[in-house]
């Protein structure tokens, strides 16, 4: 760790004569139990390193770089210092096109507006899942607060090299009045090799949709996911839905999911001791329709 960072520095004082890079972060500590109970006890939750820089090219356009660095609970250990999320975005005066490695499953999900803090986070309950992407997206303003968005996403066991699955996507984005809506159809081509070890009868189209709407007093959010591209034609489409309702310094809240026999909801509390520490305490279940199991956690984090 100590390696690594001493080399994030001297590529920094390299770029730091032609860019101007903010760095951001955060780090958790407190008591977890995951669903599994192979990890209880107090624990680092987390910690992170974001990098983010932007450049003025003229004429209404410009560029943005982040990266993130994440860092888990193995101390020395390989791959406790792992890359997260990484995008490079061209900001045009009629549209913006990015390029990001990331993780899908971004949009259905945010209608789960309360807070917590879990081990196993919401994707990990057997309703919603996400998958390592490399993804080209292109976002163009038709009108005040909406925006038409196509993708090219490329997934997959080896994803950077030889993709098994690249998905093309038509959708749209609103935000305005305290209402933000996201609504896309997803199209699948798998490659051949890729096909041999999906059920028979597998979906290769499927929609989803985000409304979340903050009415000051509180946030309530809903979410859509049709049945899984690449699943059993007897896979259902999940149902999703949170509330968040801010009380001071507090807030609390709720999320709840389900596709089919599987389920989960969430309860937590945060507060907020300052603008950038604050106290999380949450509470997990998940229900398999054949099992249901639990996790909690009570975590401090900061963010600088």
């Amino acid at each position: 760790m100590k390696k690594t960072m001493i080399a994030l520095a001297a590529v920094a004082a390299m770029g730091s004569a032609s860019a101007q890079v903010t760095m951001t972060g955060g780090v958790d500590f407190g008591y977890i139990k995951n669903l599994a109970e192979t990890s209880k006890g107090f624990a680092n939750w987390g910690a992170y390193l974001d990098f983010s820089a932007t450049e003025d090219l003229g004429g209404g356009m410009s560029v943005a770089a982040f990266m993130e660095l994440n860092a888990d609970s193995s101390r020395g250990a390989a791959g406790s210092v792992y890359s997260g999320d990484r995008s490079l975005t061209l900001n045009m005066p009629v549209a913006s096109l990015t390029m990001a490695n990331s993780r899908s499953g971004g949009n259905q999900s945010a209608a789960l507006v309360g807070p917590h803090a879990l081990w196993d986070d919401v994707f990990a309950h057997g309703v919603i899942t996400r998958a390592n992407v490399d993804a080209v997206v292109l976002a163009v303003p038709v009108a005040a607060g909406v925006k038409v968005i196509g993708k090219y996403v490329e997934s997959g066991p080896d994803y950077a090299a030889t993709p098994g699955t690249a998905t093309t996507v038509l959708g749209f984005s609103y935000s305005g009045n305290g209402l933000t809506v996201g609504g896309y159809y997803n199209s699948s081509d798998f490659t051949d090799a890729t096909k041999a070890a999906l059920p028979a009868g597998y979906a290769t189209t499927s929609t989803d949709l985000s409304v979340v709407y903050d009415a000051g007093v509180a946030k309530v959010g809903f979410g859509y996911d049709s049945a899984r591209r690449g699943k059993a034609s007897t896979d259902q489409a999940a149902t999703l839905a949170g509330l968040s309702i801010p009380m001071g310094a507090a807030t609390v809240g709720v999320n709840w999911g389900k596709r089919d026999a599987a389920s989960f909801y969430t309860l937590g509390g945060q507060y907020n001791l300052s603008k950038r520490t604050n106290i999380t305490a949450a509470y997990g279940n998940a229900d398999s329709g054949t099992k249901a199991t639990n996790e909690y956690a009570l975590i401090l984090h900061h963010s600088f």
